[in-house]
């Protein structure tokens, strides 16, 4: 697993390099110092993990991941946990507060691991890069076709709870079951009926229909928490008056 580091500061460097060689599997091809400097080297690489602190001077490490347009797995390690709410809502796999063990940081490579292995599973081939809505389609039965976990499922659109985005891939959560699918939670938006389903976050859309309360920045929907963003709020409380 290829890695990179950013961080202006030369001990968090060394730190994660040093657990770093501890796991054969994990590969640090490169120290960034900015985001500027992560910047020119992702331009020219690919990489699988970004060890990314948040405190840089110039250009902030949140700020630097909102421009990539497909970003890497990240794991956030930094000093200040009052950004932990506003990383995960970018999508960030784990969240690592300075100083960290050993063992903390494996359990966050761990996670990694997982995910990737996750993301590769459902990988079928170049088709999966090639039109918008490549693995997702609705047709005239009230039913949604969609690719994952290797296999074309058949979902009805009244079975399904709620869809979870984690990076490359999404979780469409249904009554009975949990599919993966290697695509972009903006592609489920673009296709799913928008008179029964709405995106309430960056890494959520739900189902109307299966809202069972709302209460402050959360909703519940079969006794799970999901969070409302606060850019979508508007979006739901139309719904709701509609």
């Amino acid at each position: 697993m290829n890695c990179i580091t950013i961080d202006d500061e030369p001990l968090a460097h060394k730190v994660i390099k040093n657990y770093c060689t501890n796991l054969s599997f994990l590969n640090v091809v490169k120290e960034c110092y900015s985001a500027f400097e992560a910047m020119n080297y992702l331009n020219e690489n690919q990489v699988d993990l970004i060890f990314l602190d948040i405190n840089m001077p110039k250009l902030k490490g949140l700020d630097f991941l909102r421009t990539l347009s497909n970003p890497p797995l990240i794991i956030v390690t930094t000093a200040y946990q009052e950004y932990a709410i506003e990383g995960y809502e970018l999508n960030i796999l784990d969240y690592l507060l300075k100083p960290f063990s050993f063992e903390r940081f494996l359990k966050a490579i761990n996670k990694a691991q997982h995910q990737k292995k996750m993301i590769e599973s459902t990988q079928k081939g170049p088709e999966n890069q090639s039109s918008l809505n490549a693995n997702v389609s609705v047709n005239q039965n009230d039913s949604i076709f969609i690719k994952g976990d290797k296999k074309i499922h058949q979902i009805q659109l009244d079975s399904i709870l709620y869809l979870e985005s984690l990076g490359s891939y999404v979780k469409i959560h249904t009554d009975n079951k949990t599919i993966t699918s290697l695509d972009r939670l903006t592609n489920f938006e673009n296709t799913l009926p928008k008179n029964q389903f709405l995106r309430i976050h960056r890494s959520y859309i739900i189902a109307l229909k299966k809202i069972e309360t709302i209460e402050g920045n959360r909703l519940k929907i079969k006794g799970v928490d999901i969070p409302i963003g606060n850019v979508y709020k508007h979006n739901l409380t139309n719904a709701i008056k509609n």
